[in-house]
């Protein structure tokens, strides 16, 4: 049984695969399974995740059969997950080498159910374009998080022992169902503790960062309205937070001297 089981969705990832990938081999916590899901890749995303999973017996890949989005591709991975802990890494994203020892620890000294840290944002290229976004050393609760979503994706971490297996909700078409998460989690885990440490990268393109926030936003709303059984008023003043807060998240980084 590995400590950590590290569920990574693929589909026509085949341009940062193998930099994902290698983030984990160069992990100094070295008690972790990566569960490789391709969700139907049309490149060769599958022929890549068969020769990582050759060249590490840590790695599964498993291929999917028909397409049907990131949450349910997670989904794919968590059900056959084996560990005590679950974290995510998108394969695009890089975790830093000290990602899974610093949250491990960070949640066995606070004996948290539920963690997240600190992140840079980067380019395709690999460039930090917007200031990193922070996180506290702190606790969270299920209303902290409502108010305004803390978490990042490739940065979360829950201990399955005390919350048992969660999954993402494929209702949502892969729109907040990352966020929904959360909130389900903390509804019965009562809190999670921040790492403040800034661990991973986290990769945007530099003209989609803002792009889609309409439709986002949208999303946001429907999932406070028909899924947290909130108000309308409730819902649409904590959409509007979140969007002007998702703004100020990509602000331009300081140039240094």
């Amino acid at each position: 049984m590995p400590k950590v089981s590290v569920i990574m969705p693929s589909y026509n990832a085949s341009s940062y695969l193998e930099t994902a990938v290698y983030s984990l081999f160069g992990q100094s916590f070295t008690d972790w399974e990566l569960l490789l899901v391709d969700d139907c890749s049309k490149d060769n995303s599958p022929e890549i995740a068969k020769a990582l999973e050759k060249k590490d017996k840590r790695i599964r890949f498993i291929q999917k059969e028909f397409n049907s989005g990131s949450a349910d591709t997670r989904n794919t991975g968590i059900r056959n997950a084996n560990g005590e802990y679950i974290a995510f890494l998108d394969s695009d994203d890089v975790w830093d080498s000290d990602f899974l020892s610093s949250m491990v620890d960070h949640m066995q000294k606070f004996n948290s159910p539920f963690s997240f840290a600190s992140y840079r944002i980067i380019d395709e290229e690999g460039t930090e374009f917007c200031e990193p976004f922070l996180v506290g050393d702190k606790k969270y609760g299920y209303r902290d998080v409502l108010f305004y979503n803390r978490v990042g994706l490739l940065t979360a971490m829950y201990h399955v022992p005390t919350v048992g297996k969660k999954y993402f909700d494929p209702s949502l078409k892969s729109l907040r169902d990352d966020y929904a998460l959360w909130l389900d989690i903390l509804k019965e885990s009562k809190f999670a503790y921040g790492n403040s440490k800034i661990l991973a990268s986290y990769r945007v393109r530099r003209g989609a960062a803002t792009s889609n926030k309409k439709k986002v936003m949208l999303a946001h709303f429907r999932m406070l309205r028909n899924r947290e059984k909130l108000g309308f008023i409730s819902a649409f003043s904590l959409t509007l937070i979140h969007g002007f807060f998702g703004l100020l998240k990509y602000r331009t980084k300081r140039i240094q001297n």
